[in-house]
């Protein structure tokens, strides 16, 4: 067993030995379904240049090692390298070679200043979020990316990068992390993205709380350091598979200082779909 020989081997070489096919691909890498547990919806990421992989469902993640560790339920790096040995002497149909992936530059002259676009503004409004609420924790990023010129709400996270919103489209610009602020509070509320804080602010619910917004589930782990130490855990997460699963995760860990907060709206994907409903409801109050 040659260990060189298979560091050298590429996440996609291997995948495609296991029957995995890219269904998608963006700018820094392919997308798949991941290969060891079942999804409807494709959260596997590769990035080829860089030879790593990150299970967004899970936020899993690591080399060609890790991965083999993954499917082999293996934890030593020799029982790695030798599944790994063993999948690439399958016999394959034909031939195959990965055809090389290029890295497409990403984010370019990018810039931040205060939120004042109109249309940014219309389209938090729309959203149920005023503009001063919004004023006070977002900014305006400007950006060019794929040789065009874009601008979003920016949310910062604790790694300063940031989270990005437009009408159109909805996005992160590196580092990706969790977004914390402190107040001195015993008690900390708990959001998936930063529109559902946002919601919270303008609902009246965070009332001085500290607060964690997890920016995607998939940072569920870098937030858990950070709520150690509170009374209570206030989870606002949205009610569905990945809202629930961190749910889980988060009882497990801090058993009965967590309080699901989402029988709030029971009938809605998440905070703001809720806060979006309310006004819907008081403005058709008023024209009656």
């Amino acid at each position: 067993m040659d260990i060189d020989a298979i560091k050298g081997i590429s996440l996609v070489d291997f995948l495609h030995h296991l029957g995995c096919e890219p269904t998608g691909r963006d700018s820094k890498g392919l997308w798949y379904r991941a290969p060891y547990r079942n999804e409807r919806r494709p959260s596997f990421h590769v990035r080829p240049g860089r030879g790593v992989w990150f299970d967004f469902g899970t936020g899993a993640g690591g080399d060609i090692f890790t991965l083999a560790g993954e499917l082999s339920g293996k934890t030593d790096f020799i029982g790695q390298a030798r599944y790994i040995a063993e999948t690439m002497r399958m016999p394959v149909a034909k031939p195959y070679k990965p055809v090389p992936f290029n890295e497409e530059p990403t984010f370019e002259n990018v810039s931040v200043s205060r939120l004042e676009s109109p249309s940014l503004l219309r389209y938090l409004a729309e959203r149920g979020i005023p503009s001063d609420i919004a004023a006070r924790y977002c900014v305006q990023v400007d950006y060019r990316l794929h040789g065009k010129d874009y601008y979003a709400v920016g949310f910062g996270n604790n790694a300063h990068g940031y989270e990005l919103r437009n009408r159109f489209w909805k996005g992160a610009f590196p580092p990706k992390n969790i977004t914390c602020i402190r107040r001195g509070n015993p008690r900390c509320n708990v959001f998936e993205g930063f529109i559902d804080f946002l919601s919270a602010e303008r609902l009246g619910l965070n009332d001085g709380t500290d607060t964690v917004v997890l920016n995607s589930v998939a940072n569920l782990a870098k937030a858990k350091p950070f709520l150690n130490g509170y009374d209570r855990i206030l989870c606002y997460l949205d009610n569905d598979v990945a809202g629930r699963s961190a749910l889980a995760s988060l009882r497990r860990e801090y058993a009965e200082k967590v309080i699901d907060k989402s029988a709030m709206y029971p009938e809605h994907k998440d905070l703001n779909n809720y806060l979006v409903a309310s006004c819907r409801k008081v403005t058709i109050k008023h024209r009656l």
